[in-house]
């Protein structure tokens, strides 16, 4: 199992000297990847449930949304691409109905040129209802809008005259849409999410399954319905790769072990601080812990 780090949204990773630090540090620690957070406009008042509320006892992070810096991830991820040199930098996960698929194929495309194809492409259909009102989005349409923008895009990476018509976008004309992904026919897309959907999602067009906070106990069962799900596609599971997040600080070596016997390739942690000491230290020690189950 490697060592994964998601940047999550604090203020100790939203400035150049705080990315260079973290991001210079994973490369030479080996780290896999380096992942970023997704939100556009985020509201002061949050009345949606948060979706690992359970995973957190009741005390979901919300100041972490509302209070905190939160960068631009395809701009950041680029910075982060510029500065390093081996690990594979992504977004986990992109809100997939909040943007055009036309100028999202194309800026994932832009950074995995850029990052000499090291880009991995989260997906998910998003959670904060309120974001989804600001941005004039019906919320009852996101998993709609994300399997059809996700086959407009990958219709895009992989045709030499892309036609489309669907509910959302219909495109019928010779379009020009640049560059081309450096991987082939593109990028990783990890479905992100643990419901009924997304698991769909990730065992129809997925090259990975990207599960949130949840427990292995949690784990286990949908990994199981998963298998089910692909065989029922024709597609290899053993092709999926599996990654997911964890609080750092109820990792223990026993607790980890659990998530690499389950299959987990890639266990990212999401240190929440206002100060990057503390989540360089914790970059340290993970990378120890890791290597003391492998």
């Amino acid at each position: 199992m490697k060592c994964g780090l998601q940047l999550a949204m604090g203020a100790a990773v939203s400035n150049w000297e705080a990315l260079k630090n973290v991001a210079t540090l994973a490369d030479e620690l080996n780290y896999d990847s380096l992942l970023m957070g997704d939100h556009v406009v985020v509201p002061k008042h949050i009345d949606t449930a948060w979706p690992y509320d359970e995973y957190v006892g009741g005390m979901p992070p919300y100041h972490v949304y509302t209070e905190w810096d939160v960068l631009d991830p395809f701009d950041t991820v680029a910075f982060l691409a510029a500065i390093t040199e081996k690990v594979r930098v992504g977004i986990s996960v992109v809100i997939v109905p909040y943007r055009h698929p036309f100028d999202m194929a194309r800026r994932v495309a832009t950074i995995d040129v850029l990052s000499q194809g090291r880009f991995i492409l989260g997906v998910g259909v998003g959670w904060l209802e309120e974001e989804f009102e600001l941005l004039n989005i019906p919320f009852k349409e996101r998993g709609a809008r994300t399997d059809e923008y996700i086959d407009v895009m990958t219709a895009i990476w992989t045709q030499d005259t892309p036609r489309f018509s669907g509910r959302f976008v219909e495109l019928n004309d010779d379009v020009n849409v640049l560059p081309q992904p450096l991987q082939k026919p593109y990028p990783p897309i990890w479905v992100g999410g643990e419901s009924g959907p997304a698991l769909k999602r990730a065992a129809r067009v997925g090259n990975g399954w990207h599960f949130g906070l949840i427990t292995p106990e949690q784990i286990r069962p949908r990994l199981d319905r998963l298998k089910a799900l692909m065989d029922e596609v024709g597609r290899d599971y053993s092709d999926l790769e599996i990654t997911g997040l964890v609080d750092y600080e109820r990792l223990t070596p026993a607790i980890a072990r659990q998530y690499r016997e389950l299959g987990v390739d890639v266990l990212y942690i999401l240190p929440i601080s206002l100060d990057t000491g503390p989540v360089l230290q914790q970059m340290r020690d993970y990378a120890d812990l890791i290597g003391e189950i492998n």
